[in-house]
């Protein structure tokens, strides 16, 4: 009797086990799983970009196909400021002239051209609300980011919105030294 007893209260454990692995629907467990397989999206946005030599209001648009994507600033009264495409490894700044600048790492190449420090390569994960494996993060009472901290940067979480059934970031700032990033996202597309 005890085997057939002892023997059920395992089977009866690693049933319970096997569930907890099992995120419910809707938690950041699941999500952060499906934000991990969205491969295809864009956004829109207002970018505003404060250093210690200046401060300035931009609209961004972002569309992110894999690993590839095409970012694109906007001055207020719609002149381009830079358009950055990054196509099977390259990268490539188009500046407000029309001269394209190429390189293999995008924040080094804004950086040299523009003096703004933008960490281009975890933006587009840090975006989407998608802490990197080794970043520090602080969740908040939903269990989504609040704050990360990573590469000399700390980002928080302002505000999120419900797209598609997931919780996408809306407002969230990042800080790195002197230089302060606020974004405010206006339009999610899902693909």
């Amino acid at each position: 009797m005890r085997i057939l007893l002892f023997t059920f209260a395992l089977l009866w454990l690693s049933g319970c086990a096997y569930q907890a692995q099992e995120a419910p629907a809707g938690s950041w467990q699941a999500q952060k799983t499906t934000l991990t397989q969205l491969q295809q999206w864009q956004l829109s946005a207002r970018l505003g970009i404060i250093t210690a030599e200046e401060r300035g209001s931009l609209s961004l648009f972002w569309r992110q196909n894999g690993d590839d994507y095409r970012m694109n600033l906007t001055n207020v009264v719609g002149k381009r400021v830079f358009d950055l495409t990054r196509r099977q490894g390259l990268v490539v700044l188009t500046d407000s002239e029309g001269r394209p600048h190429q390189a293999s790492n995008a924040r080094e190449l804004v950086f040299r051209l523009t003096g703004w420090d933008l960490p281009v390569e975890q933006l587009s994960y840090w975006i989407k609300g998608l802490p990197g494996e080794a970043d520090q993060v602080e969740y908040d009472t939903d269990g989504r980011p609040r704050t990360i901290v990573a590469h000399g940067w700390r980002l928080r979480y302002l505000g999120y919105t419900r797209i598609d059934g997931l919780w996408l970031p809306s407002r969230l700032d990042l800080t790195h030294d002197d230089t302060t990033l606020r974004l405010a996202i206006n339009q999610w597309e899902l693909k």
